[in-house]
């Protein structure tokens, strides 16, 4: 059976890199022309099968396209009010197909777009679905009726069921949501597993100094083998982006096996 790498990575896009959210970043971390350069190159360097990138803008999604095309496949959709959008790269020897479509999620924050890119692949000629999304951010006290985020998890949970109940999911994004909230436990409820259940240190961002995971790769109960990468140690004091991370984000790595 063949194993593959999977990465989810929010890259941070542009237009939301200012210095008042980042007052502990050195100028030249949130440098546009700086941080495009780093980001080309620090995806590229990631090599990973598969791909799913969130916060991306166009002219990063098309160069990293540019760079990637002999290799990997593309899909991209941007969110509509937004200048960002969601993409997944799958490596073109290992997946078939790569046929793709938009989840709009219906519970939505006033003024935005929340989405899911939906990509069918095949891996040794199994069907793997992969589905890539930033969901939206609420309090952990909302009430879970109101809770945007959960409902969003909710709907992408039902389009699996309704589209493919019997295939390989992969839930890849940044969930704004720990590991304890109610989003993620909406998704290990119906069928869901936690790739990075074991990995320490297992944060993934440190926004505002506070080092929180918030990022996951969730694959469908029983049908994969995780083995997590390594994630560096962040601290109440660590800045992000820097000079040799651009984002706020970093990449969440795992290497995953099909069980027969």
């Amino acid at each position: 059976m063949t194993t593959f790498t999977a990465v989810t990575y929010n890259v941070l896009a542009q237009s939301f890199a200012h210095p008042d959210r980042y007052p502990l970043c050195p100028p030249e971390a949130l440098s546009p022309a700086r941080r495009h350069a780093l980001l080309l190159t620090r995806v590229e360097e990631l090599d990973a099968d598969l791909l799913c990138l969130q916060e991306l803008e166009p002219a990063m999604y098309d160069g990293l396209r540019a760079r990637l095309e002999t290799t990997h496949g593309a899909a991209y959709v941007q969110r509509g009010r937004r200048p960002d959008g969601v993409a997944v790269f799958a490596r073109r020897s290992l997946f078939g197909g790569l046929e793709h479509h938009e989840l709009h999620y219906e519970a939505q924050r006033r003024g935005d777009d929340d989405l899911a890119l939906i990509v069918r692949l095949t891996l040794d000629d199994r069907p793997l679905h992969v589905a890539c999304t930033h969901l939206a951010w609420q309090p952990e006290s909302t009430p879970r009726a109101e809770h945007v985020g959960h409902r969003q998890m909710l709907e992408l949970l039902a389009h699996r069921d309704a589209t493919a109940p019997d295939a390989t999911w992969i839930f890849a994004g940044d969930f704004n949501a720990i590991s304890q909230s109610i989003v993620v436990a909406a998704a290990l409820e119906r069928g869901m597993d936690e790739s990075c259940r074991s990995q320490r240190p297992w944060d993934t961002c440190a926004i505002n100094g506070r080092p929180r995971k918030l990022d996951y790769l969730l694959f469908s109960t029983g049908r994969l083998e995780p083995r997590p990468g390594t994630l560096p140690k962040l601290f109440r004091d660590t800045a992000l982006p820097s000079p040799t991370e651009p984002s706020d984000h970093l990449p969440l790595r795992v290497d995953f096996s099909p069980i027969p």
